[in-house]
């Protein structure tokens, strides 16, 4: 399969979806940008009032954590790059060549992106998208687990801190809703025609998911956002195989795709070993 990845789109030939609960440890603020009678700052909510946590705000979190993780020189001197983003930084990022952070400036036209530009791409940008190129990753909002909430929201109270002086602002005090800790949404996270780093880096991502390390939603400095990845279920679809490609287009829903893979942990390690093997 192509390293470079930048010619997924014009055909499919596997995906894989990684399933599971995230359990928030600690509670958990999604602004919606709106305040209330009753708070400053509301959580984002369903027109029925169940709150969600956007796909977006999870796979911002886990490209950055990746981001951040593709820059050990261990993984580095296997092949492993990630660009950060920031132009600035580029001369210090293990993918100082990436073109992604020249093209951040939206006035710019992505059809006039060179063949040497995609083929530059760094692992993190062809996983998760650059403004040349759409991501191979896929996350769709996590609904709420119903059975985990109550149909309440915790307010919880903030202060201005002046950041000069390390101390509070005079008349500078808000509020926040937060969910509360406990509740659990499903997450669903699938990537298409990944090669064996990409794959490998989304692998080490679903494994920190895992151990508790990628915060989620707003004021995680604060402690909010503590979460872990519960349940974990994995389906690895082949679709350049014939024999496969018919079980999985004429499985019945989710459950009956003939995909799933017996042991969900040993596929993440297997993965996880192929960023070392190159």
């Amino acid at each position: 399969m192509n390293t470079a990845g930048h010619n997924w789109t014009l055909r499919m030939d596997r995906r894989v979806r990684f399933e599971g609960r995230l359990r928030m440890e600690s509670a958990l603020h999604v602004g919606s940008g709106r305040g209330a009678s009753h708070t400053d700052a509301t959580v984002l909510r369903h027109a029925d009032g169940r709150p969600f946590i956007p796909g977006s705000s999870l796979k911002g979190a886990l490209r950055s954590h990746l981001e951040r993780l593709a820059q050990a020189q261990a993984l580095a001197k296997h092949g492993v790059s990630s660009c950060l983003l920031y132009p600035e930084k580029q001369g210090e990022t293990t993918a100082p060549t990436c073109p992604t952070p020249g093209w951040v400036d939206a006035s710019k036209d992505a059809t006039d992106a060179s063949e040497e530009q995609f083929e530059a791409l760094c692992h993190t940008c062809t996983l998760f998208g650059s403004p040349i190129l759409a991501g191979k990753v896929r996350i769709p909002d996590l609904d709420v687990v119903e059975h985990t909430y109550g149909g309440e929201m915790e307010v919880r109270d903030g202060v201005g801190i002046d950041r000069d002086r390390g101390k509070a602002v005079d008349g500078v005090k808000f509020d926040y809703e937060v969910v509360p800790g406990d509740t659990a949404f499903h997450v669903s996270l699938s990537a298409e025609n990944p090669d064996p780093v990409e794959l490998g880096l989304l692998a080490a991502g679903v494994r920190e998911l895992q151990r508790g390390n990628v915060p989620v939603g707003g004021k995680t400095t604060r402690g909010l956002g503590s979460c872990v990845l519960e349940g974990l279920s994995v389906h690895d679809a082949d679709l350049s195989s014939p024999a496969e490609l018919s079980e999985y287009l004429t499985g019945r829903g989710e459950e009956g795709d003939g995909m799933e893979v017996d042991d969900p942990d040993a596929f993440l390690d297997d993965c996880i070993k192929q960023l070392f093997a190159q």
